[in-house]
């Protein structure tokens, strides 16, 4: 089978996508083998307070769906020529990475597994190093406009 290298915006970390695809199997995975068969990590998920972790998890994996939805829409349909600044990039540098920590995270919470927790942990090494990649590349193909905006723009957490 040919390899097909598409030069994405940024110029993706090779091997990418299969990575994320991987991580995303093992973290359903876990999180349904331990929330909802053995309950192995789910020991502290109280049903007194049940509500509170769906509810908590829910809240957070809308805020998640905002933040994909938000950086699709302002990326894709606006048809980015240069570096995304606007819109929900104007308020995180990853917002797509971003929605994807907290969608896991979500999950994660909504049944308190500490295993998928730990997990969410290592998912979040992953994609920062991925956006560090990323940023790298950014860096190299508009120089002094990326460094500025990332003075002004957090890298995780929006302003």
């Amino acid at each position: 089978m040919p390899e097909y290298r598409h030069e994405h915006l940024t110029g993706e970390m090779p091997g990418s996508h299969r990575n994320q695809m991987i991580l995303m199997v093992v973290f359903f995975a876990v999180w349904i083998v331990d929330s909802f068969l053995l309950r192995i990590t789910t020991f502290l998920w109280s049903f007194e307070f049940w509500w509170l972790f769906i509810g908590v998890g829910a809240i957070i994996i809308v805020v998640a769906a905002y933040f994909m939805d938000a950086s699709h829409k302002d990326l894709f349909d606006a048809h980015v020529e240069g570096l995304a600044t606007t819109g929900v990039f104007g308020r995180v540098r990853h917002p797509m990475y971003l929605g994807t920590h907290l969608f896991y995270l979500g999950l994660a919470i909504a049944t308190f597994s500490l295993a998928t927790i730990v997990l969410w942990v290592i998912i979040f090494a992953f994609y920062n190093t991925l956006a560090n990649y990323e940023e790298r590349k950014l860096e190299e193909r508009f120089g002094e406009q990326f460094l500025e905006y990332k003075m002004n723009v957090r890298k995780w957490f929006p302003i």
